[in-house]
């Protein structure tokens, strides 16, 4: 991973990280509620999460309102993303919060969830099948991964068309120039890959059940169960 390039885009940009959320993704409640919810009919019981590349915590928090008694562990490299979240959740006592690479190595402890959102994407193709094989091996039997990510689609035509689509919705949001322009920085910074290629990937580590449970354009949240 960039760690470098990373940590210097989103420690910049913590100040308008979250309020640029909705602007940025269309289908934003249905993207970070979908996949929680799955999660919940499969097991409701989480005791320990694992959020890779937490940021400022906002998928944890869907995850927190989803299962609350669980200890949460969030990890990213960007410190001052981390100190937003650590506001977020003030006086809670099941959160822990390491500022790391997790794409070396993952947290020790026990995890019966590892979920991730809008991070993975900045790992190049191997970096992505090592953090998935450090995932498998760290959950138990049943054990579950969650990714929402950034996707291309298989098809070039339909990616450009996808691409052409986001921006257009984003310049036509209400955002400032300002915001765009930080958003194209750290778009520089992306490694996509397809939701295909991914599935793949992991059925190939031993995730033998593994779906896309929800897409709208490039925004994907696959779920994987050991």
């Amino acid at each position: 991973m960039e760690t470098k390039n990373i940590k210097r885009q989103f420690n910049s940009d913590v100040d308008i990280y979250d309020s640029g959320r909705r602007y940025f993704i269309p289908c934003f409640d249905d993207y970070y509620e979908t996949g929680v919810n799955i999660l919940s009919l499969i097991k409701n019981d989480y005791e320990s999460i694992l959020d890779l590349g937490a940021g400022t915590g906002l998928l944890t928090k869907y995850l927190y309102e989803k299962f609350p008694t669980a200890q949460f562990t969030l990890v990213d490299v960007a410190e001052k993303m981390l100190d937003i979240a650590k506001v977020r959740f003030r006086g809670k006592n099941n959160f822990t919060y390491n500022v790391a690479d997790y794409s070396a190595e993952l947290p020790s402890g026990d995890f019966d969830l590892i979920a991730s959102a809008l991070s993975i994407h900045h790992l190049d193709e191997d970096e992505k099948r090592l953090l998935y094989s450090l995932i498998y091996d760290k959950l138990p039997k049943g054990g579950c991964f969650l990714n929402l990510d950034q996707f291309n689609a298989s098809s070039d035509i339909i990616n450009e068309t996808f691409n052409k689509y986001w921006y257009d919705y984003i310049i036509h949001s209400g955002i400032t120039k300002e915001e765009i322009d930080r958003w194209t920085s750290r778009k520089a910074l992306d490694k996509e890959s397809t939701v295909r290629d991914t599935i793949s990937m992991l059925k190939e580590i031993g995730f033998d059940q593994s779906e896309c449970v929800y897409q709208y354009l490039k925004f994907g949240v696959i779920v994987a169960v050991k």
